[in-house]
C-alpha cells in the first residue's frame, strides 16, 4: 500500500514538475528611447493579456545585452515598426518666441540657426536673430537632434551651442531656464498625450509650410499635426523611423515583433508617433517572414 501511495505521488510530483516546466516565463530585456517607451509598454501590456509566459523588462543603461533582448532602434536595418517628427521649440513667452516672432524659417534660416557655418557654404547666412538665440540639443544616441542633424546634411557635432546628456525631455528644461533658448524634439516630448495640445510651457517656432501645414501647426493638436504628417512631407520637417533590434533566431522575440506589426501599429497615434505606410508596413512584414525561414 505504501509503495502505491509514493508511486502516485511521484507521478503526481513529475507531472507538476513537468507542467510548472512547461509554463516557465520567457523573460526579455527591452531597450527602449524614452520618447517612444510609453508606445511600447502599451505593446507589451496588450500583448500579455493572450501572452502570459513572456516577461518583459525595461533596461536603460549599459545593461548588457543578451539572446533575448530587443532594442528598438533609429538604425536603418531594424525591422521597422513606426516614424517619429521633429520639430523645432522654445519656452512660450520667451524673448526668444518674440524674436523669432512670425518669420517663418525655411531650410536655409534653420540650418543657420542650428549649425555652425559651413565656410563652404555661401547660402549659409547668419543674421541677427541667428546670432542672438541659444542653441540645446541632444547627446544621446537615439535623441531627435541627431535625426535633426542628417535631415539637413550635417553632423552632430556642428551644432551650435551645449549638448545635453540623458533623455530628451531635459532639452524642454533647458530652454526653460535660457530666455534665449531653443531646441529640436520629437512630438511625443513636445505634446501632452492626455490632453493631445502643445505642452503649456512650450511654443513652436514658425515654419515656412503651405498654408494647411501653417495652419494646422498653430493650431497645436497632435492627432492633427500627425495626420498632416502622414499625408504630406516638408522639407523643414524631418521624419525618422524606429524598427526593433533582435537575434531572428529566437522565437519569443520573433512572435512579439510579429504582433507589434500586425496588431500593436494601431497605437502609434495615441503616443505621439506615426504609422509606417501601408506599403512599408507590407514590406516589413514579408521581410520578417523571409527571416524567419532562412532562420528554420
Amino acid at each position: 500500500m505504501k509503495k502505491i501511495i509514493f508511486t502516485i505521488a511521484l507521478t503526481l510530483g513529475l507531472q507538476l514538475s513537468l507542467t510548472a516546466s512547461a509554463q516557465q516565463t520567457e523573460k526579455v530585456t527591452l531597450r527602449v528611447p524614452n520618447f517612444a517607451r510609453p508606445l511600447v509598454e502599451k505593446w507589451v501590456a496588450e500583448y500579455q493579456k493572450t501572452n502570459t509566459t513572456t516577461d518583459f523588462q525595461f533596461v536603460s543603461g549599459k545593461s548588457q545585452e543578451t539572446e533575448n533582448s530587443l532594442s528598438l532602434t533609429t538604425d536603418d536595418d531594424a525591422v521597422l515598426v513606426a516614424r517619429y517628427a521633429v520639430l523645432p521649440i522654445t519656452t512660450k513667452g520667451s524673448e526668444a518666441e518674440q524674436l523669432v516672432g512670425s518669420h517663418a524659417l525655411n531650410a536655409k534660416k534653420l540650418k543657420a540657426l542650428f549649425f555652425v557655418k559651413d565656410e563652404l557654404d555661401d547660402d549659409q547666412k547668419e543674421g541677427r536673430l541667428e546670432r542672438s538665440l541659444h542653441v540645446f540639443t541632444g547627446n544621446s544616441r537615439q535623441s531627435a537632434s541627431r535625426l535633426y542633424a542628417a535631415h539637413f546634411h550635417q553632423e552632430t557635432v556642428n551644432y551650435k551651442g551645449k549638448k545635453i546628456s540623458g533623455d530628451d525631455s531635459y532639452l524642454n528644461q533647458a530652454i526653460s531656464r535660457d530666455p534665449l533658448g531653443v531646441t529640436v524634439n520629437s512630438l511625443s516630448n513636445v505634446f501632452d498625450l492626455e490632453t493631445r495640445q502643445l505642452r503649456q510651457t512650450l511654443a513652436l517656432l514658425p515654419l515656412d509650410v503651405d498654408k494647411q501645414g501653417r495652419q494646422v501647426l498653430s493650431e497645436g493638436r497632435l492627432d492633427d499635426i500627425l495626420q498632416l504628417l502622414e499625408d504630406e512631407q516638408y522639407a523643414v520637417i524631418p521624419v525618422g523611423k524606429v524598427g526593433f533590434d533582435y537575434n531572428h533566431a529566437n522565437p519569443v522575440l520573433t512572435g512579439f515583433v510579429h504582433w507589434v506589426l500586425q496588431n500593436g501599429t494601431q497605437y502609434v497615434h495615441q503616443y505621439g508617433l506615426l504609422s509606417l505606410p501601408q506599403k512599408d508596413l507590407t514590406a516589413q512584414q514579408r521581410r520578417l517572414e523571409q527571416k524567419d525561414l532562412a532562420q528554420k
